[in-house]
């Protein structure tokens, strides 16, 4: 395949996209809560980019631009009606240069690896699907079934615009058979009681919510003559009584699914808890307090306490606090009922549990589907003797919103992501190998000649 050729002109190919790569990195498109902070500029400049650079998609698709950030191709097939949508998300978090070892938004090449903010999450999954995309339309190839490229640009912060792509391809008819966002990778730590490389494919993901914990005295006061806790002090309880009171561990339909999927994957002596892991959750459940907070996650509703706020000064008493607080929602838990524990768990009932924004659960994507099966057959080609399993993801992503439309959403970014990679998403010194993102395009390749 001319993508991984290392001679003539495959090599020629292969710095000319890394370069279109690079060239994506450059440009910060950078996300924030508040809309107006964004550089609409840097995300306008980035559609330029990409409708320079793909110009064989760009002249046999259709092309629309969708809200403020929104980007959706449609690749006519043969047939529309079975259409995929390949996704992925055009911005990504801030970036500290002063944290960083290379400019993160300067896409330097250091030992072989390019640096900078989206390598990872997930420029580098949008351009393997143009990159794609663009030979395919060049060869004058023609997908069995339509074919959507949907790139949203406030997945970072949770923004409408995926929303909008949602609802416009809504309006239009479309329900796809088969969706594929970012989400789990090939993990070369593997996966607990499982040796060897392991291919963990999104079939589901925890909610995602936000709260606000408030608390006000209207008194103040002279700070020399304090009260015995000031609200910042009350709030700070709060925080550490959630912090110590965590939410019931328990075994989600996800990873009951992937205890089972694994089973023949297992050592013997653990042969019978991965087959009927029900039977075994306590030992599961006590077994992933020490695992690790990735493991950890995966049992139970998670808490974390992001940010505190408080306006006063040294010798004046504040009169109002709050707590910024983000809650990742195992399934059977709710935004609501997470609410309600908050308050129960901080032990101050003048605090109040604001709800900011956030979803419930998803819905668990089936495992015996055809679809299902075609996508583990691509992972097994692009990495070879890799094991494949489902998963619940912890994080959130856009594809949540694909679930008015159908239930075969799955998540995967085809890549190989170490431990400390994984670590760097949102992090400092974001980076993936140059060989590592060679087989990004090639994954799509092998995808879009099943889909």
């Amino acid at each position: 395949m001319v993508l991984t050729e290392e001679n003539g002109r495959g090599r020629l190919q292969k710095e000319k996209i890394l370069e279109h790569f690079r060239e994506m990195i450059r440009i910060p498109t950078v996300s924030f809560a508040k809309r107006e902070d964004t550089d609409r500029e840097a995300f306008q400049r980035f559609r330029k980019l990409i409708y320079d650079l793909y110009p064989a998609l760009c002249s046999t698709a259709e092309v629309k631009e969708i809200g403020d950030f929104g980007l959706l191709f449609r690749i006519p097939g043969q047939s529309d009606k079975h259409p995929s949508v390949l996704m992925a998300h055009m911005d990504v978090v801030p970036a500290d240069p002063s944290l960083w070892d290379a400019d993160p938004f300067g896409a330097e090449v250091i030992d072989g690896r390019i640096y900078g903010r989206g390598t990872l999450d997930t420029k580098s999954t949008l351009w393997g699907i143009l990159e794609a995309a663009e030979l395919r339309a060049a060869k004058g190839l023609v997908p069995a079934n339509d074919i959507y490229l949907s790139f949203g640009g406030e997945e970072e912060t949770c923004g409408p615009c995926c929303q909008e792509i949602v609802s416009y391809l809504k309006e239009k008819g479309v329900r796809p058979q088969f969706v594929l966002d970012e989400g789990g990778s090939v993990i070369p730590e593997g996966l607990p009681g499982v040796h060897g490389e392991a291919a963990v494919i999104g079939i589901a993901e925890k909610g995602t919510a936000n709260y606000l914990l408030e608390l006000r005295d209207k008194k103040g006061g002279h700070a020399s003559v304090p009260p015995r806790h000031t609200v910042v002090g009350r709030l700070s309880k709060a925080a550490v009584n959630i912090e110590n009171h965590p939410f019931p561990a328990r075994l989600s339909t996800p990873v009951k699914m992937m205890f089972k999927e694994l089973k023949n994957e297992a050592p013997l002596y653990a042969k019978a808890v991965f087959a009927r892991p029900e039977l075994f959750e306590k030992a599961i459940v006590f077994g992933s307090r020490i695992l690790g907070p990735t493991v950890n996650a995966m049992v139970r509703t998670t808490v974390a306490v992001t940010f505190s706020e408080s306006r006063s000064e040294f010798n004046v008493l504040p009169q109002e606090a709050s707590l910024g607080v983000n809650v990742r929602l195992l399934e059977g838990d709710t935004v609501e009922s997470a609410a309600k524990r908050l308050k129960a768990t901080a032990g101050d009932p003048d605090i109040e549990v604001r709800f900011v924004r956030g979803t419930n659960p998803s819905a668990v994507a089936p495992v015996d589907t055809d679809e299902y099966r075609m996508l583990k057959e691509v992972i097994s080609e692009v990495w070879k003797g890799v094991i494949c399993a489902p998963y619940q993801m912890n994080g959130g992503t856009d594809a949540r919103f694909y679930s008015e439309l159908t239930e075969e959403i799955y998540r995967f970014s085809p890549m190989i992501m170490s431990k400390e990679e994984r670590a760097s998403v949102h992090g400092v010194n974001e980076s993936i190998a140059i060989d590592n993102l060679m087989r990004i395009p090639v994954f799509y390749l092998k995808l879009m000649d099943r889909i």
